[in-house]
Formats: C-alpha cells, sequence, structure tokens
C-alpha cells in the first residue's frame, strides 16, 4: 500500500493538485479530502474510476448545458448522513426530517440531469435512483417545497385536537370573566399536551416508514460523491492537459509529463516547465546533471503522475504509461529529518532501509535524489554505488539522481540533464551583467533529459556556474588548481 506523509505529498506538488480540484458537494470534496490509493490488487477498480473520468471528459463539451445544470444541483446538497443515521436509531428531529425531504427533493432533480449525461457518457458503477416513494412519506400533500413541519396530514387525530386547540383560543380571547379565562387556559395547556405527544408519535411513525430507505438514501449519497469526483478529475484534466493512463505490467513509460505546482512556481519567476520524457524498466536508473539542473524536479514531477495515476487521477502528460506498484519511496529533503530528531542522513538511511524491506514483499518504486549526500562525498560515493547495485538486481524500479562518479556503470539504464550544455556563455554573461543572479541563469538551464551510454561522465557545470556568477577570480584560480 503506497503511503506518502502530507509534507511528502506536499513536495512532490500532490496536495497543490487535490487544491485545484473544485468539487460540487460536500460528498465530492470529502473523497478528494481522502482520495483513495488504488493497490494492484484492485487494478480492475482503479480501470473502472479512469474509465470513468475520460467518459466524462468526453462528454463535457457536447454536453456543456447538462453538466453545469447537473453541478448547480450538486452544489445544493447539504451533507444528510447524520441524519440518515437517525433514521436508522429511531431518533429525529424535525430539522432532520426537513433535511431529508430536502435531499429526496433534490434526488427528484437530479435524477433526470444524470439520465441525459449518463446517455451518452454511460459511466461504469455510477447511478442514481429517485426514492418517490420515501418522498410521499415526509410529503403527502406532494407539495414539492423544501420546508417541513407536521401539518394536519399526517394524522385525523392531530387536525382534530388542533381544531380544538384554536377553538379554545379564540373562546380565551372572547372571555370576559377571568375566572372562565384561567379555565380556559389550562383546558388549552392540556390540549397543548396532546398536541406534543401526537406530533411525537407522527414524528416516530415518520422515522420508522423511512428508516427503510435510509441505505437507499446512503447509497444515493455515496454515487452523488463519486460522479462529483469523476466531474472534478474530468475538469482537471481538461485545464491542465491531463492524460488517460495506460496500466502496463511492468515499468514505466512517460512522454512529456509535467507537474503544476511547480510550473506555477517556475512562472512566478519567468520561466517555463520543459515537459519531461523518461523510459524506467526493472532496476536501477541513474540522472546525472549539475546542482540547478532539474534532477529533483524529475523525480517530484515523476512521483506526482504516478501517485496521480494510482488515485485515479489523469497524470499530467502527452502519453503516461506505468505498473502499479505494491509501495512507493521517496528518498528526498522534505524536512522528515526534523521531526524523526534523527540528522537528515540518518533519517534517509533509515527511510532506505524501509524500501529495502519491501521490495521483497511487492513491487516497489523507489526514487532517491542526491542519496547519501549528507555524508562526506567518499562515503556518499560508495554508498550510493552499492544501493544501485543492489536494486539492479532487484524486482523493483528504481532511480536515483546523483553527481558523484561511477556510479552510472552500475545502472540500467543511465539519463543525464541537458543543464547548461547547450547554453550561449556569451548571451548568458551579458543577461548576468544585467542582474538577476540565479533566476538569469534559470532562463538558459535546459531541464530536459536524454538518455546516454552508461559510462558518460558525470557533467562538470557546477564550476560554469560559479564562475556565471561572479565567484571571485583568485578563488576560481585556488578551485582550477585543486583536483
Amino acid at each position: 500500500m503506497i503511503k506518502l506523509s502530507f509534507e511528502q505529498q506536499k513536495n512532490i506538488g500532490f496536495r497543490f493538485v487535490l487544491d485545484l480540484m473544485e468539487p460540487s458537494s460536500p460528498y465530492g470534496a470529502e473523497l478528494v479530502r481522502h482520495t483513495k490509493v488504488y493497490s494492484p490488487s484492485e487494478k480492475a477498480l482503479l480501470a473502472d474510476e479512469l474509465y470513468n473520468v475520460q467518459r466524462c471528459l468526453d462528454t463535457l463539451e457536447p454536453m456543456a448545458a447538462e453538466y453545469s445544470a447537473l453541478e448547480r444541483r450538486l452544489m445544493t446538497l447539504k451533507d444528510i448522513r447524520k441524519s440518515c443515521s437517525g433514521l436508522k436509531k429511531g431518533v429525529t428531529s424535525d430539522t432532520e426530517l426537513f433535511e431529508i425531504k430536502r435531499f429526496l427533493l433534490q434526488l427528484e432533480l437530479i435524477k433526470p440531469l444524470f439520465d441525459a449525461v449518463n446517455e451518452n457518457a454511460e459511466y461504469r458503477n455510477i447511478g442514481i435512483a429517485a426514492l418517490s416513494e420515501a418522498l410521499g412519506i415526509i410529503d403527502p400533500d406532494r407539495t414539492g417545497t423544501p420546508t417541513f413541519m407536521i401539518n394536519d396530514t399526517f394524522s385525523e387525530k392531530l387536525a382534530d385536537i388542533r381544531r380544538r386547540k384554536r377553538e379554545l383560543e379564540e373562546l380565551i380571547r372572547r372571555a370576559a370573566v377571568e375566572e372562565e379565562r384561567h379555565g380556559l387556559l389550562l383546558e388549552r395547556a392540556k390540549t397543548a399536551a396532546e398536541e406534543a405527544a401526537e406530533e411525537a408519535d407522527i414524528r416516530t411513525q415518520l422515522c420508522g416508514r423511512l428508516s427503510v430507505y435510509a441505505d437507499k438514501m446512503l447509497d444515493n449519497i455515496a454515487m452523488l460523491g463519486r460522479l462529483d469526483f469523476v466531474i472534478a478529475r474530468a475538469r482537471l484534466a481538461k485545464r491542465y492537459g491531463g492524460v488517460c493512463p495506460t496500466v502496463s505490467a511492468s515499468g514505466i513509460a512517460v512522454r512529456k509529463m509535467t507537474n503544476p505546482a511547480i510550473a506555477k512556481a517556475l512562472g512566478g519567476r519567468g520561466s517555463g516547465f520543459t515537459p519531461l520524457s523518461v523510459e524506467l524498466d526493472t532496476g536501477a536508473a541513474v540522472i546525472t546533471g549539475a546542482n540547478m539542473g532539474g534532477k529533483s524536479v524529475l523525480l517530484k514531477t515523476l512521483a506526482l503522475n504516478v501517485l496521480l495515476t494510482h488515485c485515479g487521477i489523469f497524470p499530467f502528460a502527452e502519453a503516461f504509461e506505468t505498473e502499479l506498484f505494491d509501495s512507493l519511496f521517496i528518498l528526498m529533503e522534505d524536512g522528515q529529518s526534523y521531526e524523526s530528531g534523527l540528522s537528515s542522513f540518518g533519517a534517509e538511511i533509515a527511510r532506505f532501509n524501509e524500501a529495502v524491506k519491501a521490495v521483497d514483499e511487492g513491487r516497489t518504486l523507489l526514487l532517491a535524489d542526491e542519496f547519501a549526500r549528507g555524508t562526506n562525498p567518499h562515503e556518499g560515493a560508495r554508498i550510493v554505488r552499492g544501493a544501485v547495485k543492489y536494486f539492479g538486481k532487484k524486482d523493483a524500479v528504481s532511480v536515483f539522481t546523483t553527481h558523484y562518479d561511477g556510479v552510472a556503470e552500475f545502472a540500467s539504464a543511465h539519463y543525464q540533464v541537458v543543464g547548461l550544455k547547450n547554453m550561449d556563455r556569451e548571451k548568458a554573461a551579458m543577461k548576468l551583467a544585467e542582474g538577476g543572479g540565479t533566476e538569469a541563469i534559470e532562463r538558459f538551464m535546459d531541464y530536459g533529459i536524454y538518455r546516454v551510454s552508461g559510462m558518460d561522465p558525470v557533467p562538470r557545470e557546477a564550476l560554469v556556474i560559479c564562475e556565471l556568477l561572479g565567484l571571485d577570480g583568485e578563488i576560481m584560480t585556488y578551485i582550477e588548481e585543486t583536483e
């Protein structure tokens, strides 16, 4: 089962994506807040979810008016699950009966809208059922008004009691003698008590008759939530370029994937997101490239879109194919070490060890960003080489970004960030002279990746960055003289 902490979800942009969704009902909003992560054993259920989102996406434009009307109705829904539970327990108030009546009236209006949409969408395992018989119990006069009170229609006895109470009130109004008025007031109090008792009996009877439909109401609530969540996911995919993923037997193949959270951050700095393409099979892949080159961005974007697929949310890509994993481990700076009380290196190794144990329990995806950076370079390089060799022989998919030499030769695949490889140094120098610091360098940084032979050396662009940022010339001389 894939489980990421809130901080990890935030770090890769998953929480950002959830915040982008705009469900119309409280039931859809709850499904967004508690998004289900499907496991490999639930592949068929996930397939239905993905199918429904695609069918909604296909019908959004041709049935725009119908979907808008449906969503407006979904916006009027209130959460009545407590009221339904009250029915099943035999305890309800007039307020709860009002909520139930209003919900049943809304069902009558939502069902034809859903049927019109579903005639084209043909959703799987989603259906809305109007409960007209239940509505007839709580609205015997068929007024169709979204109000509730126990009126005379519910009981002849109640009608008779209220008639007598009105007569007494008229006599009290006309009484001229205080003694006569006092007697009438006592009689009215007795009649009012009878009225309250009869109303309580009617309320109990209503509760009993409606309780038969409580589970059907809850079933409709579940369906309305699913429908709302489907529409929210389809609108998200339409707005941000989501694509229906292909669930494969093994590996990951991605073409031009993006990450909305990172894209927004880059846009705020005047930069754009470079779509990323990668293919990963069982074994250990290594990604090399200079600092600032986008290695972390690749891992975050890959983690985000794999997780979205597991949740039945369309990943952001031109094409996205992935297997379903039993576990996903992300080794990346996200503040977890402070929470655990360990050093960053200690926390990283502890989590890495969890991934090692998980490999023997099911298919694992491990994404390690600059693994072992928290120790000295000599030991760090040895640790990463060993980890790549180990995962290269395991039945798992793993990706290690690194700036250490001698790691890629043990990898099953080696990718490199383009970085500053194609930079026009004169133009870059001119831009930096105008000011802008690291943001200016970002404009010349190519965050795309390409596959290289495993023996290609790690790019050495750190010195170029130091020079472009105007690091002191004397220090640069010492650096260049030192091996």
